[in-house]
């Protein structure tokens, strides 16, 4: 495969509409939320969602869900040389490896953790979000409580809500690891459908949205500007006191001088 040569940086828009994109297990699975009461998707959750897609596009995926039983890491990991370079056969054999990289926590595994080449920051809303809450009712009971009165809990979801994802990808790192720039233009696509097939009882589907993409390839390893100069030329902002859609915001975004990005619409 060509190596990768070029730093990328990579924006993207997410839509959420009465949707949980991301249950924070510490509050009761209802959407995660910061301490000023914007919504989060963490890094882990998003790079949830691109193995799956990666693995739906052929890929190897070390860090999936169980294919059968007594599927594990370390069932999986076994294929692995001992006493060979395991770092760099694990890169070789897995997607995820390559580009999020792996500790290697197994019994019988020693060999270093692994530095990925992309990395993801968790994507933040523009505004506090209005987390709405949906009494569930059930029509089999199985107590005289329940037949009574049938509630039985809540789902909780993001009324509106527009998430911004950044991230990158490091030339230096992707050198080590073997990622290349076939492997990024796989993670292009994954990123375009990452909410395909990705629906479920709290994300109905088109409940979540990838709006726009924008990505940067720079004209050299280190880049043409930081990754802090080429988000800071994407500005949104809502048009109205309370947007409840993509179209009640305005999208700005300023070129820096001689690098400008593949923009894709959603």
């Amino acid at each position: 495969m060509p190596s990768l040569a070029h730093r990328t940086d990579f924006l993207a828009l997410i839509s959420v509409s009465g949707a949980n994109p991301n249950g924070d297990p510490c509050g009761g699975g209802a959407p995660r939320t910061d301490n000023r009461g914007y919504g989060v998707i963490s890094p882990v959750c998003i790079k949830r969602k691109l193995r799956d897609r990666l693995e739906e596009m052929g890929e190897d995926i070390l860090v999936s869900p169980p294919k059968c039983p007594g599927d594990s890491l370390a069932r999986r990991t076994a294929i692995l040389p001992r006493g060979g370079d395991i770092s760099r056969r694990a890169c070789e054999q897995w997607f995820d490896v390559r580009a999020f990289g792996q500790v290697f926590a197994f019994p019988g595994i020693n060999a270093p953790g692994i530095k990925g080449a992309v990395t993801v920051q968790q994507a933040v809303s523009l505004r506090p979000v209005r987390i709405v809450q949906t009494g569930i009712t059930r029509c089999i009971s199985g107590t005289d409580t329940l037949r009574k009165n049938g509630n039985i809990g809540f789902t909780k979801t993001v009324e509106y809500g527009l998430y911004v994802l950044k991230g990158s990808v490091n030339v230096y790192t992707a050198a080590k690891t073997g990622f290349s720039g076939e492997d990024c233009e796989k993670l292009k696509q994954a990123l375009l459908h990452i909410f395909d097939n990705d629906c479920s009882a709290a994300r109905p589907a088109g409940s979540m949205e990838l709006k726009r993409l924008f990505w940067w390839e720079h004209s050299c390893a280190l880049g043409d500007y930081s990754p802090a100069r080429v988000f800071g030329t994407v500005k949104a902002r809502p048009l109205t006191p309370e947007p409840l859609r993509f179209e009640d915001h305005e999208i700005v975004h300023t070129p820096l001088p001689g690098l400008s990005p593949e923009i894709f619409e959603g």
